[in-house]
């Protein structure tokens, strides 16, 4: 018997685990530029999604992971990759275990950070310092505009 869903269940149903909410994170950027993201992802693309002449790099993170933990992760995003018109950081950002829930995208805070504004050489970026130079963050509901204005 052949079952995909079921296999897609086993396979990537645990959200806090980390590949699998980086791929989810992806999948959240297509659906809110509603972009199709094809059948299936490509796991070593050039970038994560393209929108016309628009490129991103998708990043995730965390404080709560798929693990037993003693306190929440800290937050840094890699940003080796420079091909991308710019990235889109996503932290799921509940706190608490027992509340977090990757599908609740009031959870989510995000940054559209063009490529040209990060330093040459660095390797990642905490969230701290991703707060001083680009702000709080947005919901789910701007980023499509914050990526439109890309364009500009």
């Amino acid at each position: 018997m052949n079952d995909l869903d079921a296999f897609l269940r086993w396979n990537s149903g645990h959200l806090l685990e980390n590949r699998t909410r980086g791929a989810y994170a992806e999948w959240l950027v297509h659906r809110a530029l509603v972009l199709d993201p094809g059948e299936h992802r490509i796991e070593w693309a050039d970038v994560d999604v393209t929108d016309g002449e628009i490129t991103l790099e998708v990043k995730s993170a965390a404080y709560v992971q798929s693990w037993p933990q003693a306190g929440p992760s800290v937050i840094s995003f890699p940003i080796e990759q420079r091909v991308a018109t710019a990235y889109v950081f996503c932290l799921l950002a509940e706190q608490n275990p027992e509340l977090v829930d990757p599908q609740d995208l009031s959870q989510w805070r995000f940054w559209v950070v063009p490529m040209r504004k990060l330093h040459e050489g660095r390797k990642s970026i905490g969230l701290q310092p991703l707060i001083r130079a680009f702000g709080p963050g947005i919901s789910y509901e701007e980023l499509p505009a914050c990526i439109e204005a890309l364009r500009a």
